[in-house]
């Protein structure tokens, strides 16, 4: 059965870039789950389903409460996570949504480069980003430290 995707990203597009990034990181002997990456990145935005706002993340994990690694993923992939403070200025529920394991940051990473059916960098991300939440937020820097780490895991 084939899956038209309504959102601006497509899953797919993520999936593969974080499967390609997870298996670049692996070659160079750092442990990666590169199936559950490739998955994981697949699921990731199951909260569009029920919205398309920040709640996307957390209405994902609800989804997949069953299967809490995916369930993290859904809810630490948007930018390069939400510290505590921004959950609470954001309406979110009151904790870190930061990236903790390689696999986690590598589908952040892979989201914030996907465009539509392409990868086209972290750029456009830090621009929406920029305009959303003015140019100087947090998240703009914490992005930018994620491309820089993954970056220097696959060089």
């Amino acid at each position: 059965m084939e899956v038209t995707l309504t959102y601006e990203w497509d899953g797919k597009t993520v999936s593969k870039e974080a499967r390609r990034i997870a298996e670049r990181i692996k070659a160079r002997g750092i442990p990666v789950d590169v199936e559950f990456v490739e998955t994981a990145a697949l699921l990731h935005d199951i909260g569009r389903c029920r919205t398309h706002g920040i709640l996307h993340g957390i209405e994902g994990a609800k989804i997949l409460k069953d299967y809490p690694d995916y369930a993290r993923v859904c809810e630490r992939h948007v930018g390069a996570g939400i510290t505590k403070e921004e959950a609470v200025e954001l309406g979110l529920p009151e904790r870190d949504y930061i990236p903790g394991t390689i696999e986690e940051k590598i589908i952040a990473h892979a989201d914030n480069t996907a465009g539509e059916n392409k990868v086209e960098g972290i750029e456009k991300t830090l621009e929406d980003i920029g305009k959303k939440l003015g140019k100087t937020h947090p998240a703009i820097e914490r992005i930018k430290k994620l491309d820089e780490e993954i970056k220097k895991l696959t060089d």
